[in-house]
């Protein structure tokens, strides 16, 4: 029996009303401005299932938040995790960067409106000690994000990057960093001379899984040599990869591009769009001699390109302030998060929640407690 069927109908809020179901693919089918990127069923049909096959302390929890006419306000992709907490969180597992509400026509766009309907959410959902939403936008759609109109949101500790090009492809490539501009040129001047070389959209699921094998293999190489943790081959990660690209390649969601040289990956780059957006969420290159054309960057460029081409014109460089980012002029767009304590037990997480936030206001002292910890020095920019 799942979580849906054994809780209460409903429960109302002053004009809002909340209850649990199942999962269902077509219930995630928003229509354009209603999610971010994620909130759809090509990335949660894969994700949901990923879980259900390896995490089984986890379980999906769908909620869904409506006006007393019935219309929905907002739907909530979530998980219930069990252990020493019992934690309600979006459905992520450190695998979606944007999470937040999937709105419908009655989303509140004020606060004493989304207050209430907050205030029914959270009598439907099931006894838990730590209520944890993160790395929500504060707008969705140019509509308010209602859950963060009805309660203080921290600072997450990662923000999005995005960026908006206009109609005219040389406007934005020449209005790159004249430097910057020169090197991308050069660059692909070499790579393309280079013989048995190509920019390549791979559109087949066979070819992007069997793809998808040597980038977990370079990428576990690569991030070794950074002296960091690589967690991409957790079984459920691993699976829910090959979901995505098993379903989403055919489908046009899953976009992956690469640069090849004959038979060899030079660099892949894996992204999420939704007809309006272009999200990357994946990027390895390999090491060696192709480095000195910096792979990683020139394969982003012809992505954009490709995809300004097709009529794309926002892209976000999702999570992660890393210099290569940066020089192609994305603007830093905040994410929140809302931690509420159920339970005595969910307070200490709740009082390392406020003091990470409060933390990430100082770079500086955030770089020394993070050498305290023993933890390399970070790569981003702050």
């Amino acid at each position: 029996m799942s979580i849906a069927e054994t809780m209460a109908p409903a429960a109302g809020a002053l004009g809002f009303q909340a209850r649990l179901i199942d999962y269902r693919a077509e219930d995630w089918r928003p229509a354009r401005g209603a999610a971010t990127v994620f909130q759809r069923h090509h990335w949660l049909t894969p994700f949901y299932a990923a879980v259900a096959a390896h995490e089984k302390d986890a379980a999906p929890l769908i909620a869904e938040v409506t006006d007393r006419d019935g219309t929905l306000a907002y739907r909530l992709p979530l998980l219930l995790r069990r252990g020493r907490l019992r934690r309600i969180a979006f459905a992520d597992l450190n695998m979606t960067d944007f999470n937040g509400p999937l709105l419908g026509p009655a989303a509140p766009r004020d606060a004493a409106g989304a207050r209430r309907a907050f205030r029914a959410l959270k009598a439907a959902l099931p006894p838990h000690d730590l209520l944890n939403l993160a790395k929500m936008p504060a707008a969705i759609g140019g509509r308010p994000n209602p859950l963060l109109l009805a309660a203080p949101g921290l600072p997450s500790a990662v923000n999005g990057n995005l960026l908006v090009t206009g109609d005219d492809w040389e406007d934005f490539h020449r209005g790159l960093e004249r430097g910057y501009r020169k090197e991308l040129e050069r660059a692909w001047r070499v790579f393309s001379r280079a013989g048995d070389t190509a920019f390549r959209h791979i559109t087949d699921a066979d070819e992007a899984l069997a793809m998808l094998e040597t980038i977990e293999r370079v990428q576990k190489v690569r991030i070794g040599s950074l002296g960091e943790f690589y967690g991409m081959d957790a079984p459920v990660t691993a699976d829910f990869y090959r979901r995505l690209l098993r379903t989403g390649v055919p489908s046009g969601y899953a976009c992956l591009t690469v640069l090849t040289a004959g038979d060899e990956m030079v660099a892949s780059l894996l992204g999420v769009r939704d007809g309006e957006t272009y999200l990357m969420i994946r990027l390895v290159h390999a090491p060696g001699e192709w480095s000195r054309v910096s792979p990683g960057r020139l394969l982003i460029h012809r992505t954009l390109m490709q995809l300004h081409g097709e009529g794309y014109r926002r892209f976000d460089f999702s999570i992660g302030n890393y210099p290569y980012k940066r020089r192609f002029g994305p603007t830093r767009t905040p994410l929140y998060d809302i931690v509420q304590a159920a339970t005595p037990l969910g307070v200490p997480a709740l009082l390392r929640a406020r003091a990470g936030a409060a933390l990430r206001r100082h770079p500086r002292a955030r770089e020394a407690v993070r050498r305290l910890m023993g933890k390399p020095p970070s790569r981003e920019e702050f």
